[in-house]
Parts: structure tokens; sequence; C-alpha cells
């Protein structure tokens, strides 16, 4: 009979959440991995999906298919709701999850740096739903109306 493995339990699935994933791949344990999310987001081309060069499926990734090939992992859709440290157990909804190792990688938020009234000029670029509630912005038909129509003229853009 072997030994019961350590349960580590990682809270997020974005870049620290899935680097730790990976990182216990070959360790001697048991890895659950919880998001509320179902797919990992590659933020550095939110950009992208706001100004409309690409589609919001072309930057999210299903977790469960970016990590298949771990043996040594359960992937969970659940919004966790509290964290008991004493008896060291995760609570997502009714989902109890008891764990020897816990890592929050839950990520980052927008900072306006004692300014939040800033917001409603600056809106933060973090999920795809923020680029796409951009991309709404820019592209609804009233702000159309307003832009210039251009084309193509030689080797540069006219105005007309």
């Amino acid at each position: 009979m072997t030994p019961e493995r350590p349960n580590v339990v990682i809270i997020g699935a974005g870049f620290g959440g899935m680097e730790a994933a990976r990182a216990l791949a070959r360790s001697p344990v048991e890895v659950t991995l919880l998001d509320r999310r179902n797919y990992h987001c590659f933020q550095p081309l939110l950009y992208q999906v706001a100004t409309a060069a690409l589609s919001p499926a072309d930057i999210a990734w299903p977790v469960r298919w970016v990590l298949s090939r771990q043996p040594n992992l359960t992937v969970f859709m659940a919004e966790v709701t509290g964290v008991d440290t004493v008896s060291k157990q995760v609570q997502a909804g009714s989902l109890v999850l008891p764990y020897d190792y816990l890592v929050l990688a839950t990520g980052a938020t927008h900072s306006y740096f004692g300014h939040d009234e800033w917001a409603a000029a600056a809106p933060g670029l973090k999920q795809i739903e923020d680029a796409t509630s951009i991309r709404g912005g820019c592209f609804s038909p009233s702000s159309r109306r307003s832009w210039r129509r251009t084309k193509p003229s030689g080797g540069a853009c006219s105005h007309s």
C-alpha cells in the first residue's frame, strides 16, 4: 500500500495558476485547479480583441485541453466562496476540497492610483469581457457615424 499523496489546490487558471500546475506535473502530488471560468485567457493579446483584430476564441483556450496530458490534475469550474485555513479546506459552492498546500493565483485588478473616478473614462483591460465591451463602444453604429471615411489613395489614405 502506498502512502496518500499530498493534495495541492490551486485557485486561479491564469498564468500563475497554469504555470504552478505545470510545474507540479511530475511531482508526487494530487493537483486540483479551480477557476470560475473554464478557459485560460492570453491577456497580452486582449488589445487585439478590443480592436477587432482577433476574436475572443483566438486568445482563450479550455483549461482542461491545455493541461489534458497531466495525469495528477483535476480541474473544476467553480467560484471559490471561502478558504478555511484551520481545517485546510477550500469551499466553492457545495464543493469542499481538502488541501495540504494551497496556491492562490487569482490575478490582478486595475489600479487607478487612488482615483477610482477615472474608471469611467479609462476602462481596464484584464478580461475578455473588458475587450468586447471596449470593442462594442468603438465599433457601435453611433461611434461609426462620427468617424471620417478613409479611402486608399496611391500609397496612403486620404479622407473624403
